[in-house]
């Protein structure tokens, strides 16, 4: 008797070695064997313990099935259709493009390759199918189950089937991310995205054993469809392998995702008990039973040289179609009310590029392009107020701007059947040759609401963003929070700065105030980043992440700082920034589902300290304060003066000796901590001349 198999099995599709170099370490799905693995038991285990009445159904069909292989078994496997059953079974198929604009926003060209591959490997029509091992040749099986695009939408709308939904979801990956759910009773559900939380490729549900018809189908990386695009030939029989899960099949070695393990089977009696394989060893593989070859070629396993089915298989997933679990008979039923053949031209889904704001000197030019979906545009009316030309009907214009100011965009995108259009208010953000500021310093502690909405732009894709608040500051009463949630993971915003005139600030230095706890495990990131050309290009200039980012201990609820728990960050400046005469800063927020961010006081500014002509002295000052290892005391003398530096804590007691003795007149810079670190607490930082007459500045340590 075989071995019961209680699971959910989900997707194996393999990554190359060179795919993986770049894969965590410490990813719980890779394997020893340089393969990304699914996660299938963490799947099985945490819908089983929440959903036990789940598990029975599924054990005691597993039973009926086993019994039903073995009757199978013993007439002889069909490898002619039953005169009963249809010619072919038709699955109609959605594909949800979950992305962010970036490479996982597949082409429709890349789903059609993935589709012809489907087809073809479930029709025996695979090119390879000849390479098949002579053990084999004569159990191979054309599953006759084909796949079609659905060209009508649960609204019994035009679809093409491709259905594309921006979403920083792209980033989670798991049931949570299953976006815009069709009805599994007329499509199979196939959701497309950049990551998935668990490490794994992909996963689906086998029959009946879904938490919920809407996280009823398969998830898959962008990187394992197709053959072309971000795809590959190595990793194309993916969806294949994942189909074959959704209409029942189980891995060929059993119950795990770890194959070469121990042997196993599947529960079909012509794919021989196996390990599994990680490798394409089609020579002395009669691992489990002497001089039994093993199914290496067999799309349910991992050897990554998969090209066949097997007889049994074909039944298994032929009955899995007629069955009511998972409501699999159902696509079979009413594959007709969602499939048109030919297929409809629909009318487009309006959508341009760049999808984020654009930033522009004056004079500057932006290309757009025409992203639309649905249905292949034919016809473009761009709209364009501030640009030259300020509309165009090509499909990728390129616009010139010559007046500073914030522009929108307007695309309406049209083909035989129909138009659609889509606006981006505030989308080109001109800014004027001459920067903003031209002062000496530039500080804003975000106090005044109208300088705020004025000066700073806040890009947030998704809805939650950089916000001023008046509840929780370093300085006043306001600061900038990025409210960060667990739901958050992936999503990246941006607080960009008004353009400063560096130039004309002395040797600066830019400080800023932070806040920020994580939430256990999590390692969410900010960066600074600097633009000398109006914002059309960025370079690095502060990151931190995770523990390193934090200001106080790992919080699980809603983070709110005391005032202690603020820090004083510095960021780098290069002769570049500072000696240009328009930047922008950005302050760019990564989440990892972490918690609450907080800015502050931010100080663009150099040494301008006191000055004291009647000693001679001119710029002194103690900076960054408070203090950092790189805290300095700066000054200027006039003429040849002999002075003492001195640090006293509250009480007038001398803590630190600086510097003492005769100076020539010249700028000095002496470094705080060089006597010695100090602890925590307020001190006076006090330069002296040797007849009593002094100039002093308050320290912080923190």
């Amino acid at each position: 008797m075989k071995r019961k198999l209680f699971t959910i099995l989900s997707l194996t599709a393999l990554l190359n070695f060179g795919l993986l170099s770049a894969q965590n370490n410490h990813n719980p799905h890779l394997g020893p064997d340089g393969f990304l693995h699914c996660g299938t038991d963490e799947n099985m285990h945490n819908v089983f313990n929440e959903r036990p009445d789940l598990k029975a159904d599924y054990e005691a069909r597993q039973t009926a099935l086993e019994a039903q292989d073995a009757e199978a078994a013993q007439k002889g496997y069909p490898t002619q259709r039953e005169a009963n059953q249809p010619p072919v079974y038709i699955v109609p198929v959605v594909f949800h493009i979950i992305h962010d604009y970036g490479a996982e926003n597949i082409s429709d060209a890349q789903v059609l390759d993935q589709m012809r591959i489907l087809n073809e490997d479930y029709r025996m029509l695979n090119s390879d199918i000849s390479l098949v091992v002579p053990a084999f040749q004569n159990t191979t099986a054309d599953c006759e189950i084909e796949f079609r695009l659905a060209n009508v939408d649960p609204n019994g709308n035009c679809t093409n089937g491709i259905d594309r939904i921006a979403s920083p979801e792209t980033y989670i990956g798991d049931d949570g991310s299953k976006l815009n759910y069709w009805t599994r009773t007329k499509y199979l559900n196939v959701w497309v995205v950049k990551t998935i939380s668990s490490g794994a490729a992909g996963y689906a549900y086998l029959p009946g054993t879904a938490p919920s018809a809407s996280a009823d189908g398969i998830i898959i990386l962008s990187t394992y469809i197709g053959s072309i695009g971000t795809g590959n030939p190595s990793t194309s029989r993916a969806l294949t392998h994942e189909v074959g899960h959704f209409l029942n099949l189980l891995h060929v070695w059993g119950s795990t995702n770890q194959p070469g393990v121990s042997c196993g089977n599947d529960q079909v009696s012509d794919t021989p008990v196996t390990k599994g394989w990680t490798t394409c060893n089609l020579n002395a593989n009669d691992i489990c039973t002497n001089n039994v070859e093993e199914n290496v070629q067999n799309f349910l396993e991992y050897s990554y040289c998969s090209r066949m089915f097997t007889p049994g298989q074909k039944t298994r997933m032929r009955n899995a179609l007629n069955s009511t679990p998972g409501q699999r008979d159902q696509l079979l039923a009413n594959a007709s009310s969602v499939i048109n053949d030919p297929m409809n031209l629909c009318a487009p889904i309006a959508d341009f590029g760049p999808f984020a704001p654009v930033f522009v000197c004056e004079g500057g030019s932006v290309n757009f392009s025409d992203l639309s979906s649905n249905g292949a545009s034919s016809a473009w009316s761009w709209s364009f107020p501030g640009g030259t030309p300020n509309n165009s009907n090509v499909a990728t214009p390129s616009i010139q701007y010559n007046t500073a100011g914030t522009y929108n965009v307007t695309l309406t995108a049209s083909n035989a059947s129909g138009s659609d259009n889509i606006s981006r208010t505030n989308h080109v953000i001109v800014s004027p040759t001459t920067a903003q500021y031209q002062n000496t310093t530039f500080a804003d502690s975000y106090e005044s609401l109208a300088t705020f909405n004025s000066d700073w732009f806040v890009y947030n894709p998704s809805g939650n963003a950089f916000t001023r608040v008046t509840n929780v500051a370093y300085t006043g009463s306001a600061s900038v929070k990025m409210t960060n949630t667990s739901a958050m993971a992936g999503q990246k915003d941006e607080l960009i700065s008004p353009t400063i005139n560096m130039s004309q600030i002395s040797s600066p230095t830019f400080t800023f105030r932070v806040a920020f706890a994580q939430r256990t495990g999590t390692t969410d990131k900010l960066r600074v980043l600097a633009s000398t050309d109006c914002g059309q290009t960025w370079t690095q200039r502060y990151i931190k992440s995770g523990a390193p980012l934090s200001t106080t201990s790992a919080q699980n609820g809603s983070f709110t700082p005391t005032q202690a728990q603020w820090r004083l960050e510095t960021v780098s400046l290069n002769s570049t920034i500072t000696s240009a005469s328009n930047v922008r800063f950005k302050f760019e927020f990564t989440s990892d589902g972490g918690n609450n961010l907080y800015i502050d006081d931010i100080n663009i500014a150099g040494p301008s300290g006191i000055d004291a002509p009647e000693m001679n002295i001119a710029n002194f000052d103690v900076f960054p304060n408070p203090a950092q290892d790189n805290t300095l005391v700066a000054f200027n003398l006039t003429e040849k003066e002999n002075v003492t530096v001195e640090v006293l804590d509250m009480t007038g007691r001398r803590v630190s000796l600086i510097q003492q003795g005769e100076l020539q007149a010249g700028n000095y810079n002496f470094p705080l901590m060089s006597e010695g670190t100090l602890s925590s607490g307020i001190y006076i930082v006090r330069l002296m001349t040797a007849d009593g007459r002094a100039v002093s500045r308050k320290l912080v340590v923190q």
